[in-house]
């Protein structure tokens, strides 16, 4: 790859790590996914990684961010143009967003989690008072959310999914796709008050 690069090279290059950003977190996890894995996955030199991102960090937050637009425009299409949907249409879009390459969170290990805490400048991730306002804010766009149905309990129950990933080596793989989906049942039940878990 030459030194100096075009515009459109430029523009090309910053999609083409963010991508690899998206891949490489999930075969190796967020501490072991290095500048030099990421720049070797996309075939330029690894100093050339600073003419995009400040840091390893840096590079994170903006693959956070990417991912992020992509999961808004999953539930703008699940919306599609209505302003709000049913819980079992909002559990159906986290479903598809669980397993779509956007989560980021998915194949976190503990590991991982403790060293983005200590990395991660932007701690407004693991801020539990803007998990509630995002809870809030997703809970507004369901149409049936039954009287009582707090944001807290709403995070704490989607968090428990994460919990089962990152404990994944403790757990009976051959369920952990059947225990997802009776927490997801379990959330949906607990914000509509309808139905049974199983």
């Amino acid at each position: 790859m030459p030194t100096a690069f075009t515009d459109e090279e430029l523009e090309h290059i910053r999609s083409a790590l963010i991508q690899a950003g998206i891949r490489l977190s999930k075969e190796l996890g967020l501490q072991k996914m290095s500048v030099e894995k990421l720049t070797a996955a996309v075939g330029i030199a690894k100093g050339s990684f600073y003419m995009f991102f400040g840091s390893k960090e840096d590079f994170i937050l903006e693959v956070a961010e990417y991912t992020g637009a992509q999961t808004q425009k999953m539930l703008l299409s699940r919306l599609n143009g209505r302003r709000k949907m049913s819980a079992h249409e909002f559990m159906e879009f986290f479903s598809e967003y669980l397993h779509s390459d956007f989560d980021l969170m998915n194949g976190l290990t503990v590991e991982d989690f403790f060293w983005l805490k200590k990395h991660i400048k932007k701690q407004v991730l693991f801020d539990p008072d803007e998990q509630i306002k995002t809870a809030e804010l997703w809970l507004s766009l369901i149409n049936d959310v039954r009287p009582g149905a707090d944001a807290g309990t709403f995070v704490n129950l989607i968090k428990s999914i994460y919990a089962i990933r990152e404990h994944s080596d403790t757990m009976v793989k051959a369920s952990m796709e059947s225990s997802v989906q009776v927490l997801l049942r379990t959330i949906e039940v607990f914000v509509s008050g309808k139905g049974s878990i199983v």
